[in-house]
């Protein structure tokens, strides 16, 4: 898809239009605690897809190694929810596969909704073995933990949907016609 085009996008996704209300102060960037393992701060990300440049703003690390904490958002003189911004953006980057190189934080993200839509809890068992198909080399280095994990009874590998798990799917459902609409 062009920038334009994901730029639109991006601006209908729930929290994505308050990139408009961004006057380039800085303060988000000043009080991001993870600015410094960012490929760009907040403010030069939202400088990026506003620009024109939005392919770069998805293929960089920011909104996946943010920490949600919050100060951006508390301290930004616009009242702009940066966090909903960022979550915005992941939303955009899995949907169009567009994310940095070698980055694995997209496919957990994918396994843990995944996993919560269908058993309407989160299993780690059930959101590692999903993981591991998108990530098998990782998976197989981090199989050692795993196995400490489950023998301290600290895994469980028999996960108990919710009683009413068919509520939930519809919950979910009309979240996402909801989203859609919006």
């Amino acid at each position: 898809m062009e920038s334009k085009g994901l730029l639109q996008e991006l601006l209908q996704l729930p929290g994505g239009n308050q990139i408009l209300k961004c006057i380039q102060c800085g303060t988000c960037s000043g009080s991001c605690p993870m600015v410094d393992v960012m490929d760009y701060g907040p403010r030069r990300l939202f400088a990026l897809a506003k620009g024109g440049s939005i392919k770069d703003a998805l293929n960089s690390n920011t909104y996946w190694v943010c920490a949600s904490c919050y100060f951006c958002t508390v301290r930004c003189p616009r009242g702009i929810k940066i966090t909903d911004i960022m979550y915005a953006l992941k939303r955009l980057a899995v949907k169009e596969r567009l994310f940095p190189k070698g980055e694995k934080t997209p496919y957990l993200y994918e396994a843990f909704k995944e996993t919560v839509e269908s058993y309407g809890r989160l299993s780690e068992a059930k959101l590692m073995r999903k993981f591991a198909f998108k990530d098998p080399v990782g998976s197989v280095k981090k199989g050692g933990l795993g196995l400490k994990l489950l023998l301290k009874g600290r895994l469980e590998l028999k996960v108990e949907p919710l009683r009413d798990l068919e509520s939930f799917k519809r919950v979910v459902e009309k979240a996402k016609e909801l989203e859609r609409v919006s």
